[in-house]
């Protein structure tokens, strides 16, 4: 009980105390009155008497009334303070319940998002498919007119039509780049290099598109070299795009002038300094109005200069858009000026940081930096000579005799649309032997029945595509050593990438010259027969050391070992080694020739033929013995044999003169 309830309950036994003496008064005064002997001054001092208890009562009643008040206030000032904090606590609560909705709502509602990015990225993919397959058969088949007509009429109205299905596929390109960069998945590859010979580069190639508008082209730069951290293949599509709007809105005899400035003092947002270039014409200039929205997505200037109509020509909207987002992807900035009326022209404003303390470490790349296609461009022949040399092979069937009788190499097509896959094979079947497949689960049986010298294939195809495909073919001890191409209209870094990984050869992407296909099929075939040598070579000098990478090196590791042990046996055939390895003779047969060169049955007497060589210069015995050792029952037949191989009899290679032999 607290001090203040104890001095309330004092009090109160008082007034009570208090009560109970007045009665007794009371009853003496009854007392007093009802008796007539009663002293009537005793009667008077009771009354004064009573009447100060009452006056002390009195005030006690009111001291009591005023605490009772004040604690009633503070009882009922308590129960509102209680009220107030559970209706706080009910509106926290539901406050909360609010908010957790509100955030359930933004977490479905994200994932929406991420759906409709994945599916736009996927319909993008699938769109650029559908384009990219068309402008094969409308590309193509120009270049070669182009190329094998020398009809000036017939190429005057090609040319066109060429020009503007590359237009198409530019278009189909920038599309592709804005998705990717509104996915986040375009990422950037600096390498410091010098930006003044790049310029110059990219300005030169547009020398004939301005040439019959008679429009010069200039680069101005007080410096010869500038060291800059740029992605070359980002850069480029920034500065083709300003300098072919430049030439598009560019009246006739007039200059279009690219400046490169170098602003060494830092700011804010550019700490080491920027690298400036000013792309400037004097064409017909953009309205006031409109250069908010330049840089906007599908973004077209209205109402430019109808006056001036030979100039007048209209854009896509996606070039500028696409221009800034590489920029930020520099972490630089890109603006613009335009002045319409007398002495129009627009001015666009790059500008890039010096340095690469606003880089992070995932957007620089080595200098030698190439994307995974462009790895194989050195293997390019010069594409001006539109031949190319026949190969020679042997019969697959055959595995008793190595005849040298040129023959066709066997290529697969796996290709779904019949018109890619017609255009595909029709340039090829004068040099090659051509099978063709519809889809990826076709190729795989055809691959596997066939053995085919190289495979082409397309990578989005129906019941299985090319990278599964590729993928079971190179696990395949069978096929594994077969060299793939993969044709694709996905562009994209990542694709090129995941079709290397499941084991591809090289990667085209459509829209492709046949020309260049038929060059990389070249090398491909030149590149299997360098590996036959190599084989050849090593299984000259030591067949127990046959070195070859992943599976086929485990196939010619269990070759080797089944030979080593049943190499004595004069009975043990071609068939025997197919049953040992659990292949078919004829899928065994093509497997040997595509990695040595060699028949089976051919294969199996130069491994007997090196091995006796071997023991030959280990003095094993004489040749009789070592005859028998590697399974000829008929010495007279193994001297024939050697000889052919190694140009000498085996008595004298015994004797020491094997190196020259082998040389």
């Amino acid at each position: 009980m607290s001090p203040r309830q104890d001095d309330i309950t004092v009090k109160n036994k008082k007034i009570r105390d208090t009560f109970q003496h007045e009665s007794a008064l009371l009853d003496i005064i009854n007392e007093t009155i009802t008796d007539p002997d009663s002293d009537r001054e005793k009667l008077l001092e009771a009354c004064r008497f009573i009447g100060k208890e009452y006056h002390k009562l009195l005030r006690n009643t009111i001291k009591i009334t005023r605490v009772g008040d004040s604690n009633q206030r503070k009882l009922l000032h308590m129960l509102e303070l209680e009220q107030e904090k559970l209706r706080l606590e009910q509106e926290v609560k539901d406050r909360t319940r609010e908010i957790e909705e509100k955030n359930r709502l933004l977490e479905e509602q994200s994932e929406k998002l991420k759906e409709m990015d994945r599916l736009k990225s996927r319909f993008f993919a699938n769109i650029s498919h559908e384009f990219r397959t068309p402008l094969t058969l409308i590309m193509g088949p120009l270049e070669q007119v182009i190329n094998d007509y020398d009809d000036p009429r017939l190429i005057e109205s090609m040319v066109p039509a060429l020009r503007n299905s590359q237009r198409l596929l530019a278009l189909i390109n920038q599309l592709l780049d804005l998705s990717k960069l509104e996915g986040g998945r375009m990422t950037l590859h600096a390498v410091r290099q010098d930006v003044i010979p790049f310029l110059k580069g990219v300005l030169s190639s547009f020398h004939s598109p301005a040439a019959p508008k008679r429009v010069q082209l200039e680069i101005e730069s007080p410096q010869e070299t500038i060291l800059l951290y740029f992605d070359d293949e980002k850069l480029e599509k920034v500065l083709v795009n300003l300098v072919a709007n430049a030439v598009k809105f560019t009246p006739e005899d007039s200059c279009i002038r690219v400046t490169v400035r170098e602003q060494r003092q830092g700011n804010k947002q550019f700490p080491e300094g920027f690298l400036e270039i000013v792309t400037a014409d004097n064409g017909i200039g953009i309205p006031h109005a409109q250069l908010p929205y330049i840089f906007d997505r599908f973004y077209q200037v209205e109402d430019a200069d109808k006056t001036n109509l030979k100039i007048k020509q209209t854009g896509t909207g996606i070039g500028l858009a696409l221009v800034k987002e590489l920029i930020d992807l520099h972490h630089g900035s890109v603006s613009l000026t335009s002045r319409q009326g007398e002495n129009s022209g627009t001015e666009f404003t790059v500008r890039l940081p010096l340095g690469k303390s606003l880089f992070k470490p995932s957007e620089f790349s080595s200098n030698d930096h190439r994307s995974p296609t462009d790895k194989f461009n050195h293997l390019l022949l010069d594409l001006d000579d539109p031949t190319v040399t026949d190969t020679n092979g042997t019969d697959e069937h055959s595995d008793e005799s190595d005849a040298s009788k040129p023959e066709k190499q066997i290529l697969l097509v796996v290709e779904d649309n019949p018109e890619v896959r017609r255009y595909i094979c029709r340039p090829l079947q004068h040099e090659y032997e051509v099978k063709e497949a519809c889809n990826g689960k076709e190729g795989l049986e055809a691959a596997l029945r066939i053995i085919p010298d190289l495979i082409i294939s397309d990578v989005m195809m129906p019941e299985m595509d090319g990278f599964s495909m590729c993928k079971q073919l190179k696990k395949d001890v069978k096929t594994s050593h077969i060299p793939i191409i993969l044709l694709t209209a996905r562009a994209s870094d990542e694709s090129v990438i995941k079709g290397l990984e499941q084991g591809a050869d090289d990667y085209i992407t459509k829209p492709f010259n046949s020309k260049i296909l038929k060059t990389r099929i070249k090398n491909l075939i030149d590149l299997r027969r360098h590996y036959q040598q190599g084989i050849q070579r090593e299984l000259m000098l030591q067949p127990s050391e046959i070195k070859i990478s992943s599976i086929d090196g485990e196939f010619m590791k269990d070759l080797k070992s089944i030979l080593d042990k049943n190499l004595s046996s004069s009975e043990f055939n071609v068939e025997d080694l197919a049953d040992r390895l659990f292949m078919s003779r004829a899928t065994l047969n093509r497997k040997l020739r595509s990695l040595s060169g060699e028949s089976t049955n051919k294969f199996i007497q130069s491994y007997r033929l090196q091995r006796a060589a071997q023991l030959l210069k280990a003095d094993f015995g004489n040749v009789t013995e070592v005859a028998f050792e590697v399974g000829f029952s008929n010495s007279a037949y193994f001297t024939r044999c050697f000889k052919e191989k190694f140009h000498q009899l085996p008595h004298n290679y015994a004797g020491g003169s094997h190196m020259e032999a082998l040389l």
